[in-house]
């Protein structure tokens, strides 16, 4: 059964089979001076941040250890009402992203739904708000001490990237890079157990970019800016020894800052994941050896139409 108790999942190193797929086109469609939800969320300090989500964290595991016994003993009731009481709870003291405390209100007052409906779906939300992880933002307030941005070059990057699609897994989300804007914008679709969508730049040569302190994105714009967060990613050579691994660092710009960079330290990509798994003893990124960088839109915070842009980016020392 799916109602188990454990809402998260970490898998020992190992390799799986490698796989790519091929850029498909999509509509752009982002308008940045359209009206998004209000969250009261995104406005809060970053420590403010992380103490609500972990409260919202703690409240979904403890009402998944009452739940999910109970609806696998057969009491279907009595999870649908721990799991409604959960929600409440939880969209009571506003502390989720506006996206996810949309689904959770609308689930709660749809009455149509009988109780095995219910449980299913405040589970599902359930897991996407313990599957939600924090983003990085680009700062109002200038860096004290100031950094030096040092932009990509041709020759270091190339133009035009590999997409990598969920359609290796059978889903139906596309993305599209048009370089002269740097502008990715596509559709992520959840058929078929998908949900994602990237560009990724190989190098030609290995970078050693041991000098720098990390990576900034300046100018960043973005669709739906109090919801959709996207990711960086980075490959080295550990990575390339391990298929289908990668570290990953989750950003977004909910205040829509243009004046300041979005920096994003090496010391973030402290963990290798594989296709969305933590990778348990793996070692941190290594930037001496850098073989690859992408940005990824993905499942549960982008879903359906997305558009990333930015003037330029490249690495801060």
């Amino acid at each position: 059964t799916l109602f188990m108790h454990s809402i998260t999942m970490k898998v020992p190193l190992r390799a799986y089979l490698l796989f790519t797929a091929t850029c498909s086109s999509a509509r752009a469609f982002y308008n940045p001076h359209s009206p998004s939800s209000p969250s009261t969320f995104m406005n809060m300090s970053t420590t403010s941040h992380s103490t609500n989500l972990s409260q919202a964290k703690q409240l979904i595991s403890k009402a998944i250890s009452i739940g999910a016994p109970a609806y696998n003993a057969g009491d279907i009731n009595k999870c649908a009402t721990v799991y409604q009481d959960t929600a409440k709870e939880i969209t009571s003291l506003g502390i989720i992203p506006s996206a996810l405390q949309s689904e959770l209100l609308a689930e709660i007052d749809n009455e149509a739904s009988n109780d095995n409906a219910k449980a299913w779906a405040l589970r599902r939300i359930f897991d996407s708000i313990v599957d939600y992880t924090l983003p990085l933002t680009p700062s109002p307030e200038p860096q004290i001490p100031s950094v030096t941005l040092e932009l990509f070059t041709q020759t270091q990057l190339p133009n035009e990237p590999l997409g990598v699609m969920d359609n290796v897994m059978g889903g139906i989300s596309r993305g599209s890079w048009i370089s002269k804007a740097n502008t990715f914008f596509g559709e992520t679709s959840l058929a078929n157990n998908g949900g994602f969508a990237s560009l990724r730049w190989r190098f030609p040569q290995k970078q050693n970019w041991s000098y720098a302190k990390g990576i900034y994105i300046k100018g960043l714009r973005h669709s739906k800016p109090m919801e959709h967060t996207f990711r960086i990613i980075l490959k080295d050579d550990n990575c390339d020894r391990v298929r289908l691994a990668n570290y990953k660092v989750v950003f977004a710009n909910p205040d829509q800052v243009q004046d300041q960079p979005l920096l994003i330290p090496f010391t973030e990509f402290d963990e290798m994941e594989q296709m969305g798994n933590s990778l348990v003893g793996s070692p941190s990124f290594n930037p001496m050896s850098v073989t690859e960088i992408g940005i990824m839109a993905i499942k549960p915070t982008v879903v359906g139409e997305f558009q990333l842009e930015f003037e330029e980016w490249g690495l801060y020392v």
